[in-house]
């Protein structure tokens, strides 16, 4: 099972563990690998194929818009796919037993829980600057002040992105607010909330069923690529059901 840590004891652990540089891929240039599937299949064809490795993804959106849900099912993907996987709590929300209705094997996530949201930008440094993992998730979405994440988007995440280039692990940002990552970001999907379906009795009780979320590729920037826009906004659909889970819309 995932257990949560602190910051005092994560570098420590890193390196017991041998997380530091130890893979094949870490150093020099990685080999070409195919993009990650991120879970969904709809959102793997908004992305050309899912999620480019060596990059830094930003997923967006308000409260209950789906991007933890999003961000379960990348998450989930990956330790599927027998990769260690780091996810960075920066205001200590993780459920850990919706991450295993998404899917996720607990058994092959780093779960590092931060007291204040500033702690967060020292965990994913720490665990990025170890290497190995495939991808690493860092969720802001509890973070609500805009202030706050302002403030994110002055870090220094050019060099961040400089300390996964040439590997094949992901940085996955999730939050409120789109353009945390600033340009270091290789591609961006904004999730907004379309319909909420409810269920009960008028005037009695009524309890979420699901929803549906317009998932919509904001900015893409391909490897040895100038940055650029897509020629025209491309979106899906997608299913929000009550346990989290995320699906096509069919």
């Amino acid at each position: 099972m995932a257990s949560a840590l602190s910051i005092d004891r994560l570098q420590g652990l890193l390196r017991e563990r041998g997380f530091v540089r130890s893979l094949p891929w870490q150093g020099g240039s990685a080999p070409a690998a195919p993009a990650a599937s991120t879970g969904v299949e709809a959102l793997d064809t908004l992305l050309d194929g899912g999620l480019a490795r060596g990059r830094i993804h930003e997923i967006s959106g308000v409260l209950s818009s789906g991007c933890t849900a999003a961000a379960l099912a990348m998450a989930a993907a990956s330790t599927q796919r027998g990769e260690a996987t780091a996810y960075i709590d920066a205001t200590d929300n993780f459920h850990p037993p919706t991450a295993e209705r998404a899917g996720m094997d607990l058994d092959r996530l780093l779960l590092v829980r931060c007291q204040w949201p500033r702690e967060a930008w020292d965990a994913v440094n720490l665990v990025v600057g170890a290497g190995g993992f495939g991808l690493i998730v860092l969720d802001l979405m509890g973070t609500r002040s805009r202030r706050f994440l302002q403030e994110w988007q002055m870090r220094p995440w050019l060099k961040l992105q400089r300390g996964i280039e040439n590997t094949q692990s992901i940085l996955l940002v999730a939050a409120t607010h789109k353009g945390i990552a600033a340009h270091a970001a290789a591609a961006r999907v904004e999730l907004r909330r379309k319909e909420a379906r409810w269920k009960g009795h008028a005037g009695v009780s009524f309890v979420l069923d699901g929803m549906q979320v317009e998932a919509a590729l904001s900015y893409q920037r391909h490897p040895r690529q100038a940055k650029r826009p897509p020629q025209r906004e491309q979106s899906c659909t997608l299913e929000l059901k009550a346990a989290g889970d995320l699906e096509a819309a069919s």
